[in-house]
């Protein structure tokens, strides 16, 4: 027989507000307990209370509370910044990786300049200062199948041990996604974590992470 509680547990687990509510202590248990309740019977096989579920919520609150949360803040040592950007994405083709190979013979990148190359089965995406975006073009000798301009960089900096924290990316976006700001791309190394978004969203990412940067330090 399945029990109501492990099941219930991996329905909070999966909506993430739920467990923020939950574990914060303002669900309104009752009224989730009536959302879930027909997915609990589904997945038991069997009839189940409000009463029940509520105290199975309860019991859970408990144990989340005892658990690192999933949103932790994150000390920042420094915010880079990169703009205007362009991103130009290729299909992945055995000619278009040769030209790669050549790329950085024939088009000079400064250490001022910005550019990152992530392949995929399927496409090359290549995110670059502006300044370079008509000499890439030029040299593959190929028009993009997508060219974006109007982009921006700003890179988060951090000691490389906080890669060792689980969740430390999630904390980061949770960042941008609490304010609605879309993503375009993101990059990282052992001590940065990019996050590359339109120009217009810039300025309000810049201050969010700033923000988020002061609050550390003064722990």
């Amino acid at each position: 027989m399945i029990k109501i509680q492990p099941v219930v547990r991996e329905i909070v687990l999966g909506e993430i507000e739920a467990l923020f509510a939950l574990t914060n202590g303002y669900m309104n248990m009752s009224s989730y307990a009536y959302q879930i309740r027909s997915r609990v019977e589904a997945l038991t096989k069997k009839k189940v209370t409000i009463a029940s579920l509520v105290v199975t919520l309860s019991r859970l609150r408990k144990e989340f509370k005892k658990e690192k949360p999933l949103i932790h803040e994150v000390t920042i040592a420094n915010i880079n910044t990169k703009l205007p950007l362009s991103e130009l994405v290729y299909e992945n083709t055995n000619k278009f990786m040769e030209g790669l190979e050549s790329l950085h013979k024939n088009v000079l990148i400064s250490r001022d300049d910005f550019f990152t190359t992530n392949m995929g089965t399927k496409e090359i995406d290549i995110i670059c200062s502006s300044s370079l975006a008509n000499k890439v073009i030029k040299h593959f000798k190929a028009k993009p199948i997508i060219i974006n301009h109007n982009l921006a960089a700003v890179g988060i900096s951090f000691d490389p041990n906080v890669f060792s924290v689980p969740n430390t990316f999630f904390s980061l976006l949770s960042v941008t996604a609490r304010a609605r700001i879309n993503i375009e791309e993101l990059v990282s190394t052992p001590t940065e974590f990019i996050f590359i978004v339109a120009e217009r969203d810039f300025g309000k990412t810049v201050a969010l992470f700033s923000a988020l940067r002061s609050k550390t330090e003064m722990v």
